[in-house]
């Protein structure tokens, strides 16, 4: 069976910009992809520690939707207001690939973001799932996702990636702890490097981003028409 695929990413707004950028996003931005083939669903985060910091994560039927003519079409038609807003971003950024490992159903209200550079040896999923396991044995955590990087599907030329700049998925994991609370995430930082080496034994270095829920959007939950 394909793994499903994923797209993540990290955008930070000035605080002037902050209401137009999440309307943006909520009213037009993630509809438009959303609503695309193989999209499953999508949820938008702040960091508890900075609201003008967000994090977006879309889950995809497949790695090969971020390749497909629908969605390249979508980066390559940028409507007026992601024009007007793209080139006001902040620090940023994006990636996609294919998702690894997954641990429980649910989501939580919180969660805890770490991207995760390794030294390039493959991993072995069935040690790193029982690794990562051991976030759910933390208090008030209820899952776990492991996605990796593809820098080639990540680093497709489009129109928008024109109105950015630097590089983007520079990494080759990324790590989803869903927390039921702001606490259960923190727990899950505390614990974040030692289960990291046990998952990913190669790991050279990581970063970590606590955040809470904004917004979420499912296809199927579509207007009344």
């Amino acid at each position: 069976m394909t793994q499903q695929g994923f797209l993540a990413i990290w955008c930070e707004m000035s605080a002037d910009d902050l209401v137009d950028y999440r309307n943006w996003l909520t009213q037009e931005h993630i509809s438009d992809r959303i609503y695309s083939p193989g999209f499953l669903g999508v949820r938008l985060f702040a960091s508890v520690d900075n609201a003008c910091a967000h994090f977006i994560l879309y889950a995809t039927e497949s790695p090969a939707v971020m390749q497909a003519p629908p969605y390249l079409q979508i980066l390559n038609t940028p409507s007026p207001w992601t024009q007007r807003l793209m080139v006001k971003f902040g620090p940023f950024d994006r990636a996609a690939g294919e998702r690894v490992v997954k641990i429980g159903r649910g989501f939580g209200s919180h969660v805890l973001v770490s991207r995760v550079r390794s030294g390039g040896v493959p991993i072995d999923p069935a040690q790193a799932r029982d690794a990562l396991r051991a976030f759910i044995r933390l208090p008030e955590t209820v899952g776990v996702r492991l996605l990796k990087t593809d820098r080639g599907t990540t680093g497709i030329q489009s129109a928008e990636k024109q109105m950015r700049s630097g590089k983007e998925g520079d990494f080759d994991y990324l790590l989803v702890v869903e927390a039921l609370c702001e606490a259960g995430a923190a727990s899950a930082r505390d614990s974040l490097a030692g289960i990291l080496q046990a998952a990913i034994p190669d790991v050279q270095s990581h970063d970590s981003l606590v955040c809470k829920t904004l917004y979420g959007e499912l296809p199927y939950e579509g207007e009344t028409p």
